[in-house]
């Protein structure tokens, strides 16, 4: 994922400071890219000398003044080649599944709890899907005034959120394999793919 592309993407909704941006992109991209509030302004800073954006500066009486960042044609024809490229073939990478991979050399409690933090962080990621997700994706299209959007946007949140409840699932059936020191049964899909 390239977060040039992501802030190009929600800029071509409409103008913002990188506030708004940060903003933005918690309510949305965050659940499938992370990025912090200096990324994000280093990142506009970069775009900007790319020309791909340019902003307005709005002084405020009382408060520092505010960029206001939009994207140029540029900008536009740079997101529209990105959209149309194929996507990155996804590189897998967890260290708790490396951890796993050797975990008959670790304890079985520490390994336990290394998949119980992860069960977690998921459990609470989708409590956070049903809660805010979707009021949040029908304020931010009535904001863009685009309410096609939402049924991409709700797309993508429910690949965020099969994934998270496959990752619990997991977690639950390894918990439960650690726990009682059986042997793990492999599906038919995982003989398959072993195979």
């Amino acid at each position: 994922m390239s977060l040039p592309h992501a802030l190009l993407g929600l800029l071509s909704y409409k103008p913002a400071t990188g506030y708004d941006l940060k903003a933005a992109f918690e309510s949305s991209i965050n659940l499938f890219w992370n990025a912090s509030l200096p990324q994000i302004y280093r990142t506009l800073s970069q775009m900007e000398k790319d020309g791909w954006l340019s902003f307005i500066i709005k002084h405020q009486e009382g408060k520092p003044s505010r960029k206001i960042y939009q994207m140029t044609d540029k900008g536009k024809k740079e997101l529209q080649n990105w959209l149309a490229a194929p996507p990155e073939v996804p590189q897998a990478k967890s260290s708790l599944l490396v951890k796993l991979f050797f975990g008959n050399q670790m304890n079985r409690k520490d390994l336990a709890a290394n998949i119980r933090k992860w069960r977690e962080h998921y459990t609470e990621f989708l409590k956070i899907m049903d809660k805010n997700i979707l009021p949040s994706a029908k304020g931010f299209a009535r904001e863009v005034a685009n309410k096609d959007e939402l049924q991409f946007w709700m797309m993508a949140a429910d690949y965020g959120v099969r994934n998270a409840r496959m990752v619990v699932d997991w977690c639950d059936a390894s918990l439960a394999v650690i726990e009682k020191n059986t042997r793990v049964k492999r599906t038919k899909q995982s003989r398959r793919a072993i195979d």
